[in-house]
């Protein structure tokens, strides 16, 4: 099964995300800030990575930097999740390293198969 890191700080989206995703068959671990996400990812790999933007502690982007700087989880794929929908935001994320940029809020099914078409990608 795919392992996923969720890393939300609204602990009621992380929730409602979880559901979502271990429904639709993946483990699902969470974070509330990317300094915890940092953390979780020493010593342990993903597949995919699902971030916020803003968040305490350390933000989606340095946790994007983060990642594609660790040999741990630089191959993991990497999905940013934002309200912000700022082409600043969108650029940064992408040269950073993320995969995709979807808005919250997002659908369900949506959410789903961008996730889904990610770790295809990542397996092919």
């Amino acid at each position: 099964m795919k392992q996923i890191l969720l890393v939300e700080d609204d602990p009621l989206y992380s929730k409602i995300l979880s559901y979502i995703l271990e429904n639709s068959g993946y483990i699902v671990e969470c974070a509330n800030n990317g300094l915890q996400a940092m953390q979780m990812t020493t010593g342990k790999e993903y597949d995919l990575i699902i971030t916020d933007i803003l968040m305490p502690h350390a933000s989606g982007l340095d946790l994007l930097s983060y990642i594609k700087a660790n040999e741990n989880c630089r191959n993991a794929k990497v999905l940013v999740l934002s309200v912000l929908s700022n082409e600043y935001y969108w650029a940064e994320s992408i040269n950073r390293g993320a995969d995709d940029y979807i808005k919250k809020p997002v659908k369900a099914k949506d959410f789903v198969q961008t996730v889904r078409r990610l770790l295809y990608a990542h397996a092919a």
